[in-house]
């Protein structure tokens, strides 16, 4: 009820979805920065996701936020259509939308898709319930054995059960082989079909959604506001190019051809 009540105010609503809009657009911009690293072949790939596991609680401190963003950046939402929907109980024969492009009319109804997709997304590339098959495939890399030592801090056990052989000074560890999962689940047609879908649907919700984040917090004017909607729609269209060409490139062989 406390959370309810905080959010009562609308202005308040407004101000605590463009916050959490702007974690998560920065959120997004991260993750597409991380998974382009898919071009620079699976060493690279898979060091960048062992890299991520490998941040431990601090990998768990941040998706905490990001989690609490999503739950407040929805909760928010759906308040204000609901509010915006009320405002008006009457519906009009003819509906005239002035300055409304069609971004911005439904952000509602694409915020929610993304949602979807979102778990869709989680399910598939994170827990690997979706095509279980192609997740929990290991692979093995080398590392200076001295350096390995110390990051297991005199574990025996741990570094038992973590590396494979030592030869020369060099140690043999295991990590999950993120590439492999990557590549084989985009192979897949349709779920590389449902990820573009769900990435041009990101895409059409990011192009009016940063722009309201600017407005919100008062960042705004005759001036900035021009260039504040060319780099909304600048931003969003790139993402959605960077994002989609993964599992174009896959689908076509390009990438991840000899798995």
């Amino acid at each position: 009820m406390g959370l309810l009540n905080f959010l009562k105010s609308t202005i308040l609503s407004k101000v605590v979805m463009a916050s959490t809009g702007v974690l998560l657009v920065l959120f997004i911009i991260g993750h597409t920065v991380g998974n382009l690293q898919i071009y620079l072949g699976s060493e690279t790939f898979n060091h960048y996701a062992h890299f991520l596991q490998g941040l431990g609680e601090l990998l768990w401190i941040i998706r905490i936020v990001l989690f609490l963003s999503l739950v407040l950046h929805v909760i928010t939402a759906i308040r204000l259509f609901a509010l915006n929907s009320g405002a008006k109980p009457v519906k009009y024969k003819i509906k005239k939308y002035v300055r409304a492009k069609l971004t911005a009319r439904t952000m509602i109804w694409t915020g929610l898709m993304i949602f979807a997709f979102l778990v869709y997304h989680l399910l598939h590339f994170t827990t690997g319930t979706i095509h279980p098959e192609n997740y929990g495939h290991e692979e093995y890399y080398e590392s200076n054995i001295e350096y390995y030592q110390a990051e297991a801090e005199g574990d025996i056990e741990f570094m038992d059960a973590k590396y494979k052989h030592v030869e020369d000074g060099k140690v043999l560890l295991e990590r999950h082989n993120a590439y492999y999962m990557v590549i084989k689940g985009f192979q897949d047609p349709i779920s590389s079909i449902l990820y573009i879908i769900g990435v041009v649907l990101l895409g059409f919700h990011l192009s009016h959604a940063i722009q309201s984040c600017f407005q919100t917090l008062g960042i705004h004017g005759p001036k900035f506001t021009p260039w504040m909607i060319r780099l909304s729609n600048a931003l969003s269209f790139i993402i959605v190019v960077l994002l989609i060409s993964i599992p174009i490139t896959i689908l076509l062989g390009l990438v991840g051809g000899c798995l």
